[in-house]
């Protein structure tokens, strides 16, 4: 068909399909004459049909792909370079007609829907509620609940958060096990009960020990040396039964050494008698094994104990002299405490000789602030607990036994004679259905976290009402009604309306964006007085909510989600080409960096370009070894956290040095410059990247060795149909080479097989089996022409544009805070918040406290 021949019938279908939508012009003459040539048809370069593509707005599908084509003329990338460039006339006027059609539409849209769709409470956010709501602080419901879906990375956008019929079978599920947590079952508390075991009496050797070795300690020297796996060495002090007996007898230590990649040891046997908030005390040091003596060892080791929640804590142990460590936790009887020689691997020399020692352990609980908990005073008040008669007309309260992996209840052996058979107790009521209202009236306003009519009590009343006339007790009558509150629409879901919210919304959407769960009671008290329509109000509300603990979740689910650390456990890295990273305190320490990182940005109102380069890090001792700060290791000392200087010659600084990042942004064995400048392009320049076409096949990294990464790449962009997008996404992560699979810094590839052998020992003194294959080239150039030569050059050109980086994180915050991914029009609004922040460098705290104030967050 010849060419004019298809501008006609092409300008036909374009006419056709605006009068039809009814739509605002969108320039069809510089369409027509610049555009159907390639993106006309069911073949349309890039599979854009710009004659099919709706007019229509109101279609999400079609907006996305007209805000493509503003954003790729706009920039430049279109028409290809190979192509003759457009008049600068057509096409300023192209992109100032667009832009003022898909604003119109945006605007139209927000004032008859709002910007942020009606949305349920996502999965984390329904557990805090409950945990919040209920004072049951330890609840975990999150396994009884299915995965949020995402978009645009982020598991807060309503398009991602639909409901189903199974779904609420399963917040009913939800509901039960918080409520059996938060009702107390006695009129008095359990008895506090204190448990102390010597390790080395509790701990059977043969039988016990998983993985690597350890050691019997009397006064500070051996007395026998055990193996998991019965290998004997030469300067082990002789297996004398008798002698270890009366060492055992005599309350000696038990030493451990290094496992074998994660092995934990069961030390003790212990179950909680009750559930509740317990108390850990014990002591541990470290030595080094010197030819059958023991002596200090050289640096503090760490250890980890996991309680029996399945959450290690890692615990310091210094040279020799022993540290008493107090944690505290809430324990159901899922696992005993298991303890591990965290900061050891089990490789090298030093680790072969180094041992952590415990002497005893003493644990203490249950334990409660009052009795009844809090928890139930927030269900019943303070109506009395009594047993129930023997002659009781109603129906006793069910009693359901947590029912939780591998629970046990204890032997009567385990508990005082008194707790052996207990009469089942119960709240009573002299006026049930009063006390019913009472209750309920209380409960609901900071459940639907807003003032309630007198009628939405009704339905729920009439629920307990319902079962005291069944025959129900009081107790379980109520519960009946909480366990409706707790799956009902206005619990489930957020309350809005299009334009302005009120003061009791914008306190909901404070508390779900920076403490990812409900307001307190003194947020919805600043609602209650309207004092949340006062900006400076509003500013004092964040700052108090940042320095609330609660604080800690918005920081783990904001970075989980946009630097993607969620996903750190979706690779394992290749044993023989990554044996360092054979350790669970590193990828936790790994973890913990990232979020201390961005903690310490928002607490000190980092400026914006600290999010790509800084002149400090935060680390512990692991990460210092990890990332090679040799002059940094002696000061930085043990498993915590802290702000650090780096020193000039450092490749550190910044989120894309931090080796979470590098990690989840690489597979278990290489790392793709694709799959990094994806990450770089969308999560810290705010650009999104179109999916690859469906015919292009993807690049596999040649993991022999034989081949680069870049020269695969070169190979591809021949495609014309990849080159556009990986022009700029290919520079970025390019640049990002000089980090391997683990985020360390390399001069040159790891290879099975090709290259020269690595003569460099690793942290823990182990000579690697790895080769070192081709040289890293991490130079590139950039989509406006610029070059870089390595990653400090590329890191430069990004901390240059504080104003992009900042739009980019706007954005970013935007969806999470607010629910709804920034419009077209928006963008203006976006833009102003960044201006605003000028001042202070664009500081992370200020933009926080820009995004509360703007329209964006204050309206639906």
């Amino acid at each position: 068909m010849k060419r004019g021949l298809i501008f006609s019938c092409a300008a036909w279908a374009l006419t056709a399909a605006s009068l039809h939508a009814a739509a605002a012009p969108v320039h069809e003459l510089f369409l027509n004459e610049h555009c159907l040539v390639c993106h006309s048809g069911p073949g349309g370069e890039g599979g854009l049909d710009l004659v099919a593509l709706p007019r229509d707005l109101s279609d999400r599908d079609a907006r996305e792909r007209w805000l493509r084509v503003h954003d790729r003329i706009a920039k430049g990338e279109m028409p290809p370079e190979e192509e003759p460039r457009l008049p600068v006339a057509d096409q300023q006027a192209f992109i100032a007609g667009l832009a003022e059609w898909m604003t119109a539409a945006d605007r139209d849209r927000v004032r008859t829907e709002g910007r942020a769709p009606l949305r349920r409470l996502t999965a984390t956010e329904y557990q805090n509620a409950l945990r919040d709501l209920l004072a049951v602080p330890a609840v975990d419901v999150l396994a009884l609940l299915p995965e949020d879906g995402t978009r645009h990375g982020f598991d807060k956008l309503s398009d991602g958060l639909d409901i189903s019929s199974i779904q609420m079978r399963q917040y009913l599920g939800a509901a039960d096990r918080a409520l059996d947590m938060a009702i107390a079952t006695r009129s008095e508390p359990p008895p506090v009960l204190t448990h102390r075991f010597e390790v080395a009496t509790m701990f059977k050797f043969r039988q016990n020990l998983q993985s690597g070795a350890a050691v019997l300690l009397r006064n500070g020297q051996p007395e026998a040396r055990w193996y998991a796996d019965g290998r004997k060495d030469p300067d082990d002090p002789p297996l004398d039964q008798e002698l270890a007996k009366a060492a055992l007898a005599a309350g000696a230590t038990v030493g451990f050494f290094t496992p074998n990649f994660g092995g934990h040891e069961k030390f003790i046997s212990f179950t909680p008698p009750f559930p509740g908030r317990y108390r850990l005390r014990l002591p541990v040091w470290s030595f080094v094994w010197n030819k059958g003596r023991i002596e200090p060892s050289p640096q503090i080791e760490v250890a980890s104990l996991d309680p029996g929640d399945g959450r290690p804590r890692y615990l310091d142990a210094p040279p020799g002299e022993p540290l008493v460590h107090e944690v505290e936790a809430w324990l159901m009887g899922t696992g005993p405490p298991l303890f591990d020689v965290a900061s050891l691997t089990s490789r090298g020399p030093r680790d072969q000789r180094t041992g952590i020692a415990i002497d005893w352990i003493e644990i203490e609980g249950p334990l409660h602030d009052a009795w009844p908990p809090e928890s139930h005073r927030r269900l019943f008040g303070d109506l009395p607990i009594r047993p129930l008669p023997a002659d009781a007309v109603s129906r006793p309260p069910r009693r359901r036994p947590l029912r939780l992996a591998n629970w046990t209840w204890p032997h009567k052996k385990d508990l005082p004679r008194r707790e052996w058979k207990r009469p089942l107790e119960t709240v009573f009521s002299d006026d049930p259905p009063a006390d019913a209202r009472r209750l309920l009236g209380a409960f609901l306003p900071r459940a639907f976290r807003r003032p309630i009519t007198a009628g939405e009590i009704d339905p729920y009343l009439k629920i307990a009402t319902d079962r005291l006339a069944a025959g129900d007790c009081f107790e379980e009558a109520l519960r009946q009604a909480y366990r409706a509150v707790l799956t009902a629409p206005q619990f489930l879901f957020r309350r809005e309306t299009p334009g302005r919210l009120d003061s009791h919304a914008i306190a909901t959407r404070l508390a779900l964006w920076l403490w990812n769960g409900p307001p307190d009671d003194a947020l919805l008290e600043m609602a209650a007085s309207d004092g949340l329509n006062d900006p400076d109000t509003v500013a004092e509300q964040v700052d108090r909510m940042l320095a609330d603990p609660r604080s800690d979740r918005f920081i783990t689910d904001f970075t989980n989600q946009w630097l993607k650390l969620a996903d750190i456990n979706d690779t394992d890295p290749d044993r023989f080409l990554y044996p360092e990273f054979q350790q669970g305190y590193l990828k936790n320490s790994l973890l913990a960096e990232s979020r201390a990182f961005f903690r310490e940005l928002v607490d000190t109102n980092q400026p914006i370009t600290s999010l790509v380069k800084t002149d400090f890090a935060m680390l512990n001792q692991r990460l210092a070894q990890h990332y090679r700060l040799t002059s940094l290791i002696g000061d930085v000392t043990g498993s915590g956290i802290r702000r650090v200087a780096l020193p000039p010659e450092s490749h550190r600084g910044g989120v894309l040095t931090q080796g979470a990042v590098l990690k989840v942004t690489a597979n278990g064995t290489t790392t793709s410059p694709v799959v990094r400048g994806v990450f770089v392009t969308e999560r810290i320049l705010g650009e999104e990247v179109p999916p690859p076409p469906p015919a292009v096949p993807a690049v596999e990294p040649d993991t022999a060795g034989a081949t680069t990464i870049r020269e695969l790449l070169i190979r591809h962009q021949a495609d014309a149909a990849c080159a556009t997008c990986h022009r700029s996404i290919d520079p970025p992560g390019y640049a990002l080479e000089s980090f391997d699979v683990i985020g360390g810094w390399r001069e040159r590839y790891r290879s099975r097989r090709r290259g020269v052998a690595a003569t460099e020992l690793l942290f823990d003194g182990s000579q690697p089996r790895f080769r070192l294959a081709a040289a890293i080239d991490a130079s590139g150039t950039m989509p406006d022409g610029e070059s870089f030569d390595g990653f400090e050059a590329f890191r430069e050109i990004l901390a240059s544009q504080p104003e992009r980086l900042a739009r980019a994180f706007v954005t970013q915050m935007v969806m999470y805070a607010t629910g709804a991914e920034p419009t077209f029009a928006d963008r203006a609004e976006i833009d102003r918040i960044v201006v605003a922040a000028a001042d202070t460098g664009h500081g992370i705290r200020s933009l926080i406290h820009k995004i509360a104030r703007s329209r964006l967050f204050l309206e639906k």
